[in-house]
């Protein structure tokens, strides 16, 4: 049975294609993140502002991408419900 939502109809392959789909783009998104973490740990906070960024733009970036990202990268590998998503199992 479809269940319909704003005039339309979703089926089970819809949800679990979505619901895949978007745990992938989580996965691709987090690992491009992590990558560009990388790179942004080899430059130096005055070689940044050299660039052009003020001190609170590369705060704001490392802060992310080099403070908060492991810790949200490390979450979602370990989530269960991620690779379940993404018929890897438990």
């Amino acid at each position: 049975m479809a269940i319909v939502q704003a005039g339309k109809q979703f089926t089970t392959e819809d949800l679990q294609r979505t619901a895949g789909d978007l745990a992938s783009h989580l996965v691709n998104f987090t690992q491009d993140a992590e990558d560009f973490a990388s790179q942004v740990a080899t430059w130096t906070d005055a070689d940044l502002v050299a660039l052009g960024l003020d001190q609170a733009e590369v705060n704001a970036i490392k802060g992310f991408y080099i403070g908060d990202l492991p810790a949200v990268a490390s979450a979602l590998r370990a989530s269960t419900w991620i690779r379940q998503l993404l018929g890897l199992g438990v």
